[in-house]
């Protein structure tokens, strides 16, 4: 083998293993949700945006500890808080349609949400977050 080709055989290789580093270090599939990911008080959404569910799924969040919040409309259906699982020990609302509440079940279509969301300390200092998910059937 001459010189030359055992350089060249040489730069093939570490080209190979380069690319197989890269492969392996660089991320794959959905990158994450950025506005829940950057927001410290958001740790997920019920169902995650974008998500497709089914009608009667559960709607709502996780907070981090000592954040509190309430879902003020599904789909344009604006949900009472009396309708709404508040959690303070598992810092979590949820909404599950049913039987005699302001929705039976999700309609079929993409739906949109928001919840407002405050810190226990400072109850006066409110934020929304928005976020859409798919219904099937």
């Amino acid at each position: 083998m001459t010189r030359r080709n055992a350089l060249v055989i040489s730069v093939l290789l570490g080209l190979g293993a380069g690319i197989l580093v890269l492969t392996v270090l660089l991320p794959t599939g959905n990158p994450g949700d950025v506005s829940v990911e950057s927001n410290p008080s958001i740790l997920e959404l019920l169902p995650p945006r974008g998500d497709t569910i089914l009608p009667q799924a559960n709607v709502g969040a996780i907070l981090a500890p000592g954040w509190v919040g309430e879902i003020l409309h599904i789909g344009g259906t604006i949900i009472p808080v009396d309708q709404q699982r508040i959690e303070k020990a598992l810092n979590s609302v949820i909404f599950r349609p049913g039987a005699d509440l302001a929705l039976e079940r999700l309609p079929a279509q993409e739906v949109c949400t928001t919840m407002r969301y405050w810190s226990v300390r400072n109850p006066d200092r409110t934020a929304t977050i928005d976020w859409c998910f798919r219904v099937d059937g």
